[in-house]
């Protein structure tokens, strides 16, 4: 781990702004591409249910495929040129798609390829980059690092989802995914500056394959005591609220006859609540310690999200909607910026590719299923109680957590001995 005294500001290291900064543009442009892929496939090939369906599973496949394979490569080989890499990768898969509109039409069959390529190369260079940033920063700059990617991803989520809807209406929906693979090249331009040299990984021990390779990260994440839960805990937030989101906005727009301008604005008051849980956590985590901060967080999230289930049409309930949104995103980041630190911190270097994507593997790997799972309820048992359940079982997470050592989790200090020890004989 890297050990770096703390510094007056952040703002002052210029290897973190050049990091920060290329994380917020391609955050950014994402949310153009969703759009303007989405415009595409409904009104230029005028796609049915199921292939826009296909198209959103294509791009939701990689996690599940390729994570812990992901992780394995971030250990073997220095992490910024796996970066730098895929971010140019990402440019040229997205800039097919004007150059097929130019050249001769988009197909179907593109549109799958490229969500799952882009989604995949994504899988690839965001473990890399998440488990680049130790090497950058070390100790209490390192939780003010993750506090300061969470408050730029928010605005910048937020910020690529309006500004994608209008661009696509200026530039159309192909010049607009232009964009994006502009991004992706200022991503690797920002992330090439960095100056502080790069440790070379750790030498593979003779013979090692990569499932051998990715078994040692495997039996870490499920060993060590702090760390397990953590990523259990997230594994099933994530399915839950994956299950959540695949039908609360049909729910929406159908039983409460909600407009799509009203249900937009509400999935922006999310990107507020994610601004405030990043500025939020840091604080917190100071006055009260790691562990209460994520069980607070966990606590929130079925308690914001029950206006949902029980609000009527009408504009009290969006406010209520749209409140309880912006309680639950706060929480969402608050957690994830206190975990991630945490992670980082007891994680030894040469582990810290496959313990990030074991995690990542474990909480989006399974998202897919709960799409359906969450598909099948509603059909059941209808979109409201399905809500209800779903609601309900967001109380798991909590419960993971709170039989746990993470319980009594002040400061990662704390948690590093015994995650350690563990580390050395996986």
């Amino acid at each position: 781990m890297t050990s770096t005294a703390p510094a007056s500001s952040l703002w002052r290291h210029a290897d973190f702004r050049r990091y920060w900064g290329g994380q917020a543009v391609t955050v950014t442009g994402f949310g153009i591409t969703a759009i303007g892929t989405s415009v595409i496939a409904v009104v230029d090939l005028h796609a049915s249910t199921m292939h826009v369906a296909l198209i959103a599973f294509a791009g939701k496949l990689p996690p599940l495929l390729l994570s812990l394979h992901a992780g394995v490569l971030a250990d073997r080989y220095r992490k910024r040129p796996i970066v730098i890499g895929c971010d140019v990768l990402c440019a040229a898969t997205l800039v097919s798609v004007p150059l097929a509109q130019w050249l001769a039409e988009i197909t179907l069959f593109q549109l799958y390829a490229v969500a799952f390529l882009v989604s995949a190369l994504r899988v690839i260079g965001g473990n890399a980059s998440i488990s680049y940033l130790p090497t950058l920063l070390g100790g209490e700059q390192l939780k003010e690092g993750n506090s300061k990617l969470g408050a730029a991803n928010s605005l910048a989520d937020l910020a690529g989802n309006n500004l994608g809807g209008l661009l696509v209406t200026a530039l159309g929906a192909a010049r607009a995914i232009a964009l994006d693979a502009a991004s992706y090249l200022i991503s690797a331009w920002c992330v090439l500056r960095i100056r502080r040299p790069e440790p070379a990984p750790a030498p593979r021990p003779a013979g090692s394959s990569q499932w051998a390779e990715i078994r040692a990260g495997l039996a870490y994440t499920f060993k060590a005591p702090v760390v397990r839960p953590i990523v259990l805990s997230n594994a099933t937030t994530s399915f839950v609220l994956a299950a959540s989101s695949a039908i609360w906005s049909l729910y929406l727009l159908r039983e409460l006859d909600w407009s799509p301008t009203s249900l937009g604005m509400v999935m922006g008051a999310g990107g507020i609540g994610g601004f405030l849980g990043a500025l939020a956590w840091r604080p917190l985590e100071r006055r009260w310690g790691a562990g209460p901060v994520m069980l607070t967080a966990l606590a929130l999230n079925p308690l914001a999200q029950i206006p949902l289930v029980f609000v009527g049409p009408g504009l009290g309930g969006q406010l209520a909607v749209g409140a309880g949104m912006v309680i639950q995103t706060c929480a969402a980041v608050a957690h994830g910026g206190v975990q991630r630190s945490v992670r980082q911190e007891v994680c030894p270097d040469h582990l810290q590719g496959r313990a990030q994507s074991t995690g990542a593997w474990l909480a989006f790997g399974l998202r897919p299923f709960a799409t359906l799972l969450a598909g099948g309820l509603g059909t059941v048992i209808g979109l409201r109680s399905a809500l209800a359940v779903i609601t309900f079982a967001l109380v798991a997470p909590f419960l993971v957590l709170w039989f746990s050592p993470v319980r009594t989790l002040r400061a990662v200090s704390t948690a590093a001995g015994p995650t350690a020890a563990v580390a050395s004989r996986s």
